[in-house]
């Protein structure tokens, strides 16, 4: 007797049902896509010419844009609102790719606006017009470009000068990268998220995230956005030889009350970053004590050649002239106050301590991502704070870290000051008592002999993943470690170190960070070997 055939389950008729219904639908989607003449056009093309600095300029944009203004599909043609009145400028004179962008000669509508990429041709619309006004104009005060002038005093305010070169400019700098020619390379929306979020792409840009309001960022991006290669109020030959030079607004407040030295903050851009008193540029240390804290040889040098004192300084090299320079130094050695020794320690803490250590003491303060070395973690970081013994604490608050971003408060706060403020961090970020220290492992005698070829190799195996083959600290997983792995050609530090340090880092690893006990890997003379691998990294020893 043949086996009787079992139905179907109940559950495979719906599923078929919205199948059809889905195909139904994307075919219908399909044809009302194929129709749109929203994408390609097929009929007359309106092709015109026009001058633009002296050079012909054929395009297809009043096809769709019959009158200039924003068009719609009338089931046979297009047909468009009329261009806003631009007097004096006039719409069949400029055409339309000379002020909005866009590829005036395309047939797709998507390729029309702008090739897809880095949107350096992307159409721009209403207010972002302003962008291409200095593309014809001179940079200087324009009606109807405010926002992008607006854009370029920021450019000057926040001393973007200082590291980015930008043709016709007095001065620049090869700090960063070349902005001359931006407007051409990139969109506004490239823009925006270059100077919103510099650290995107690339990973280890070392430019920092200025605190800008929207508004800002988007005059600075119309600003940018006229740097271009071939600009129309002046010829090829004028641009590369750096002419004509462009206007630079005075971005020193309007305040009789300002003493040279303090204009001189303002003209030198250094209030772009740094902060002196009130003001305030939240990027890096604050320079109100920094008279106190350095002497003048430091400033100076500072000045000159800031990454020989903080090797991996973001600060660009200083572009106020020599006179300017001893003058700011001068003032900067003036300007002193007493006010910080009478402060009690929370006050003290806030007022010197978490703008880079942070106000919960985790190490991640204000101006942390713009130091070249990560400032010392205190919230759940005991470890390493029982290990440290209380004179290199106190050694380290009063005379400051070589090297580092970390100064001396020796004649800024007084001896019971100090006190008072490392009481504080252990209290209230560290949460042991100052004596609670453990006892170290005694260190091995130095051999008489070092064997420094397997040094190298060890080092190459171990070490320069993070460290680097060069020592710079910037080893292929540098970045995965925050605090980053140790500069170790950093002359200024390791010049105040002794071997010991060095060695005990090695054998017990540092706490608090990515830097592992190396004991039990090594043996004792190769440590020592690795400890002179470092000296030469650094040029010396003490």
């Amino acid at each position: 007797m043949p086996k009787e055939e079992s139905p179907p389950p109940r559950w495979i008729p719906p599923l078929l049902a919205v199948a059809s219904l889905l195909v139904l639908a994307a075919s219908l989607l399909a044809l009302l896509t194929g129709d749109n003449h929203d994408h390609q056009f097929h009929g007359t093309i309106a092709d015109i010419t026009v001058n633009l600095g002296g050079s012909p300029v054929r395009e297809h944009c009043t096809t769709c844009h019959t009158e200039g203004g924003r068009p719609t599909w009338e089931g046979t043609h297009w047909m468009s609102s009329s261009h806003p009145d631009i007097t004096p400028h006039a719409p069949e004179r400029l055409g339309c790719t000379g002020c909005h962008l866009g590829e005036g000669m395309a047939m797709d509508r998507t390729f029309s606006h702008g090739l897809p990429g880095l949107g350096g041709r992307q159409v721009l619309q209403g207010q972002q017009v302003q962008g291409r006004c200095y593309v014809c104009h001179e940079l200087e005060v324009l009606p109807g470009a405010e926002k992008a002038w607006n854009g370029y005093r920021l450019f000057r305010q926040k001393a973007c000068y200082l590291c980015h070169y930008l043709n016709g400019m007095p001065e620049g700098s090869g700090f960063g990268p070349d902005l001359s020619h931006v407007g051409s390379q990139l969109g506004l929306a490239q823009l925006e998220k270059a100077i919103r979020d510099p650290r995107a792409e690339p990973d280890n840009s070392t430019m920092p995230r200025f605190p800008l309001s929207r508004n800002q960022v988007r005059d600075l991006t119309y600003f940018l956005k006229g740097r271009v290669e071939a600009p129309l109020f002046t010829s090829p030959m004028w641009v590369t030889a750096g002419r004509p030079a462009v206007a630079v607004p005075d971005v020193v407040p309007e305040d009789s009350s300002l003493v040279a030295g303090e204009r001189l903050l303002w003209q030198g851009g250094c209030l772009a970053c740094h902060q002196y008193k009130e003001e305030d540029g939240r990027i890096a240390p604050d320079l109100t004590y920094v008279g106190k804290m350095r002497d003048r040889d430091y400033l100076e040098g500072f000045l000159e050649h800031p990454s020989r004192l903080i090797p991996g300084a973001a600060m660009p090299t200083s572009l106020l002239n020599a006179a300017d320079k001893v003058e700011l130094v001068e003032f900067l050695a003036g300007a002193t106050s007493e006010e910080a020794h009478h402060l009690e320690a929370k006050k003290v803490y806030m007022h010197h301590c978490q703008r880079c250590h942070a106000a919960n003491g985790d190490g991640k303060g204000l101006i942390q991502p713009n130091l070249a070395q990560f400032p010392r973690a205190f919230l759940g970081n005991d470890e390493f704070f029982r290990r440290v013994t209380d004179s290199r604490l106190r050694d380290s608050l009063a005379r400051g870290i070589s090297g580092t971003s970390m100064p001396p408060y020796e004649h800024v706060l007084s001896a019971k000051s100090r006190e008072d403020l490392l009481d504080l961090i252990f209290q209230s970020f560290i949460g042991i008592s100052r004596e609670d220290k453990v006892e170290e492992t005694p260190l091995p005698p130095r051999p008489d002999a070092l064997p420094l070829q397997r040094a190298e190799r060890l080092y190459d195996r171990f070490c320069a993943e993070c460290h680097g083959r060069s020592g710079t600290g910037k080893g292929p997983k540098a970045s995965r470690h925050l605090p980053r792995p140790r500069n170790l050609t950093n002359a200024p530090f390791f010049t105040a170190v002794e071997d010991e340090r060095i060695l005990r880092g090695i054998l017990n690893g540092v706490s608090g960070t990515a830097m592992p006990a190396w004991r039990g890997v090594v043996s004792d003379e190769e440590a020592w070997a690795l400890v002179e691998k470092v000296r030469r990294f650094s040029g010396g020893r003490p």
